[in-house]
């Protein structure tokens, strides 16, 4: 399936598998219970939208506004999110395992409860950045000296 500049308000029950979706406007989307799996999405906007209990796996982001966004009870293993921006977003229950984000712009994110077993950080912007209340930049300099 292919969408391209459509306007989607809600979904429940939908099966979007391997749909190729391009410039289509999600602002408060309220979807659950779909599958995205194996989805390509690129520069959609999907402001404030809130994902329930979906299947994200092995699918792509690309060049997406998600900020403010909610995901919670979703499986996004394997998936890849290039350029999004996902400023104030919070994903709640999702499992991400083998997934990678890059280019993204996560100011003011909170990671709480997580397992970070393996989650490796390279060439990101830290200002700012606090572990348990902890500065990033305080811990790197003692580890350096």
């Amino acid at each position: 399936m292919l969408l391209n500049n459509e306007r989607i308000e809600s979904c429940s029950d939908c099966d979007f598998t391997y749909t190729i979706i391009s410039g289509t406007n999600f602002t408060g989307i309220s979807a659950s219970d779909c599958d995205f799996s194996e989805i390509t999405i690129s520069e959609c906007n999907m402001i404030s939208a809130h994902f329930d209990n979906v299947m994200l796996e092995d699918g792509s982001i690309l060049n997406a506004n998600m900020s403010n966004m909610t995901i919670t009870d979703t499986s996004m293993t394997k998936s890849r999110i290039t350029n999004g921006d996902i400023v104030n977003g919070k994903l709640e229950s999702v499992n991400m395992k083998g997934s990678s984000l890059t280019g993204c712009d996560l100011r003011n994110v909170t990671i709480e409860n997580c397992n970070l077993e393996g989650l490796s950080i390279n060439s990101c912007q830290i200002s700012g950045m606090t572990i348990d209340g902890i500065p990033v930049r305080e811990l790197l300099e003692k580890y350096y000296k």
